[in-house]
């Protein structure tokens, strides 16, 4: 018996519900926080960003039931180039249809949709420990272009002070406490401890 093949269609605003409910499994599934994730939802963060202008969501119906999705946004491919692009920003199919060729439906509903707007490059962003994933976009002839690292500002801030920086009020209390279990040590176990 041949499997059927899943349609692809625009994210309509009725399935809000249930896009929501798929996007905070997979951010779970990446070990993301749900409750972040829940959060999102309730606070109607997730549903403004679903319905930004630049934003387009496509999902997968299989027998009747969305069963994943894609989120694209239209952007130039670098902030230096205007060339448009698409971005994938995410993709996601249940457990239960993985393996039944949902996520290539997706994939092809999204070439069709660059090709039908004009649009020359389709980027995609990924963890660097999606190995799977990587390996399965080569395949399909995405190539790196850029790698894109991420600071947290306070790390990046220290850092760029560097060691010549005037501390802080933590760095001067960490640097007491520091040097009184040095002086305790030297009481405890004398002069020998304290050169050793």
């Amino acid at each position: 018996m041949a499997r059927r093949q899943p349609s692809v269609l625009p994210f309509c605003r009725d399935d809000l519900e249930l896009l929501a409910e798929m996007w905070i499994a997979h951010r779970g599934e990446e070990e993301h926080s749900v409750e972040s994730a829940r959060r999102a939802v309730e606070e109607g963060r997730f549903a403004e960003a679903v319905t930004r202008d630049y934003v387009t969501i496509l999902t997968a119906v299989l027998e009747g039931r969305v069963v994943g999705y894609v989120w694209l946004t239209a952007s130039p491919l670098t902030a230096h180039l205007d060339v448009p692009s698409l971005g994938i920003e995410d993709v996601y199919v249940v457990p239960e249809a993985r393996g039944q060729g949902v996520a290539r439906c997706l994939l092809t509903a999204v070439a069709g949709l660059a090709q039908k707007r004009g649009v020359d490059h389709i980027g995609c962003a990924l963890p660097t420990q999606a190995k799977d994933a990587h390996r399965t976009l080569a395949r399909l002839g995405f190539a790196a272009v850029v790698t894109r690292r991420v600071a947290q500002t306070s790390t990046l801030l220290r850092r760029l002070r560097g060691p010549e920086a005037r501390p802080t009020n933590v760095d001067q209390l960490l640097l007491q406490r520091r040097r009184r279990a040095q002086q305790r040590r030297q009481v405890l176990l004398g002069p020998v401890a304290a050169h050793s």
